[in-house]
């Protein structure tokens, strides 16, 4: 039997070109698995990007799907929901999973600053252990667990890549409802959104991935010995782990480094290189490089960047997610 691999991506018109970019390279690293469904909650997005989202997809006779996202937008505008980087799109996936349960069993959520630049076939076949999803842990946030008062996780996990176990979903009839009654009461709390949500609900429902498949940047922009003198304290994954992660890695998730995205004008980004790579074979290769107001904050923070020692800075950015994250 051929393996079917599903995955969610969502965005507005802003991020509908990084998506895309991202798509290319799952399309193009992923032809080993014999169908790719494409779900994409799509929040206002211009023709000419579904056109281009479309003509990328099907030249590797992958399915695309566009869902309805007005329902899912009418409960997070009644939840009060904060914006993340000026979009409410970041949390249509917590609702829009409700029109796949019992369709589907599995599905894979990838965030639109990311490349796969690796097979994951494997994930055709993963094993939950009976959890209800997968992440990765997060690389730099584990001071949220205390903050959100969670005692029964012992990891903190990144929201950037969320493996859905919909057979669990659909086993467990009272879990989805479960879970939007939850957010409704605590949302207040979660000042890092819908990862805060995956957390907390989620709590010691969720199954640890390999880093592969969510290789966060600051592993690119600080050698293993540094990053693990600073926050070696924490539980996390092993150097050994790390180091085999980035020789495998499966999906890169940018994650905004000193204050920028790979795409940003003057970004100091230390994956921009490799973003620009798959831009420059994309159908979106003349989208100039976004141009934004940096905030005298992350003006500082570029400033220490290029003049500190890098276990200095590192160590200042670790102070901040513990104080102010």
């Amino acid at each position: 039997m051929a393996e079917i691999l599903n995955v969610l991506y969502q965005f507005d018109n802003n991020y509908a070109p990084y998506a895309g970019i991202s798509m290319l390279s799952l399309c193009e690293n992923n032809k080993d698995i014999g169908a790719i469904n494409i779900y994409c909650a799509a929040m206002d997005v211009a023709k000419e990007n579904i056109q281009m989202l479309n003509a990328t997809v099907e030249k590797y006779n992958r399915k695309i799907i566009y869902m309805n996202v007005q329902s899912s937008l009418e409960q997070i505008r009644k939840m009060d929901a904060r914006p993340w980087n000026g979009s409410l799109a970041t949390w249509i996936k917590i609702f829009i999973i409700k029109e796949l349960i019992g369709k589907i069993d599995t599905l894979l959520y990838i965030d639109s600053d990311t490349l796969i630049v690796g097979s994951l076939k494997e994930l055709c076949y993963f094993n939950f252990h009976g959890k209800a999803m997968a992440c990765v842990i997060d690389a730099l946030a584990f001071p949220r667990l205390k903050r959100l008062k969670i005692e029964q996780n012992q990891y903190y996990f990144n929201a950037g890549i969320m493996f859905f176990n919909l057979r669990y979903f659909e086993g467990h009839n009272l879990f989805f409802h479960n879970m939007i009654d939850h957010l409704e009461k605590n949302i207040h709390r979660y000042s890092m959104n819908d990862q805060d949500l995956l957390n907390d609900f989620f709590c010691d429902n969720i199954q640890k991935m390999n880093p592969k498949y969510n290789f966060q940047g600051v592993h690119f922009m600080y050698p293993d010995d540094i990053y693990y003198k600073v926050y070696g304290t924490y539980q996390y994954y092993s150097m050994e782990e790390i180091k085999e992660g980035r020789a495998d890695t499966r999906i890169i998730h940018y994650i905004r480094a000193v204050g920028d995205y790979p795409w940003d004008e003057g970004s100091y980004h230390p994956l921009r290189d490799e973003y620009l790579k798959w831009k420059n074979i994309s159908l979106w290769k003349n989208l100039p490089d976004r141009r934004k107001k940096r905030t005298p904050l992350f003006r500082f923070e570029r400033l220490l960047y290029l003049h500190l020692p890098k276990k200095i800075f590192l160590k200042i950015l670790k102070f901040i997610t513990e104080h102010m994250i």
